[in-house]
């Protein structure tokens, strides 16, 4: 476990991807365990986000002050799994972390990509930009979606600078299949005391909250520009507009109140189309074969 001196300290571990495969589920896991710190917020990216990664050490030490001694420190986030598209993350990780054990956890490729998509159309609906694109745009507009379901390519970024010992993988399919088996091995990988775990693990789905968050977010404003905003001002005190607004904006909420609009951004979206998915599978099936290889077992549920 780690001793670094000075303010904070680095973690010991880091689930290292893949965008859409499970991993809130897995922070949750992590973060209940009495010997396990993760730290808040579950992605901080400070090796894949420049401007981050300028504060240096110290800044990423903060994150995880809290951590109990005797406690295993980890962080969540899976932008560190899309290179080529954030640079050289497992060297910097490397670098600063030699001796991190790398959480892997993976869904079915397709899957993953489409959610992954679905992911980026409520971002762009949430800032207010422009309109939702078809998936098959998306594919040819933002190589970043299927490389990241490339999961051999990305696991040998790592494998360049860390011991496959290192390096653990697991899938949603295992996690929701075999729950108490998958965390017994992840345990045992990271070297905490066994607790268990419950027979159905909820697989966390925040799909839909950033949207409703930001038509909460685009409604506050516009009443804030309303006449009447003066008058509200002057007969409700700020602390209490203040709680209001985070009232208003909690996801539950904010999902609630905008329920159709919502459901609207879903269809718009769409499902995956078969011949697109079977388009994928086949363009995939190199990197599948080759995962599979690594891994020493077939993923058969991935070639449908």
């Amino acid at each position: 476990m780690s001793t670094n001196a000075g303010q904070g300290r680095l973690p010991d571990f880091i689930v290292i991807g893949a965008m859409k495969g499970g991993s809130t589920t897995l922070w949750g896991l992590l973060a209940r365990h009495p010997q396990i710190f993760m730290c808040e917020p579950k992605e901080p990216q400070f090796f894949s986000r420049e401007e981050r990664f300028r504060r240096g050490l110290h800044a990423y030490r903060e994150l995880f002050a809290n951590a109990a001694p005797g406690t295993l420190a980890g962080e969540a986030s899976t932008c560190y799994s899309r290179w080529p598209h954030y640079g050289d993350v497992a060297g910097r990780i490397a670098r600063a972390l030699p001796d991190a054990k790398l959480i892997y956890q993976l869904r079915h490729p397709i899957d993953r990509a489409h959610s992954h998509y679905r992911h980026l159309m409520e971002e762009r609906a949430a800032s207010g930009a422009e309109g939702v694109i078809s998936f098959e745009t998306a594919l040819a507009e933002i190589p970043e979606i299927v490389d990241a379901s490339r999961y051999r390519m990305q696991l040998d970024q790592y494998l360049a600078h860390f011991p496959r010992a290192s390096i653990h993988v697991l899938t949603l399919d295992d996690l929701r299949k075999s729950p108490a088996r998958t965390w017994s091995e992840l345990q045992g990988f990271l070297g905490v005391e066994e607790v268990a775990v419950e027979a159905d693990v909820p697989v966390d789905n925040a799909s839909g909250i950033k949207f409703a968050r930001g038509e909460m977010r685009r409604a506050i404003r516009r009443a804030r520009a309303l006449p009447a905003w003066a008058a509200v001002k002057r007969i409700i005190p700020q602390r209490l507009r203040h709680d209001l607004r985070n009232w208003l904006l909690r996801p539950e909420v904010a999902s609630r109140l905008h329920r159709d609009r919502l459901r609207r951004h879903q269809e718009s979206v769409g499902s995956l189309d078969p011949d697109t998915r079977k388009m994928l599978l086949a363009q995939l099936d190199g990197s599948t074969r080759e995962f599979e290889d690594w891994l020493g077992r077939p993923l058969p549920e991935w070639r449908r």
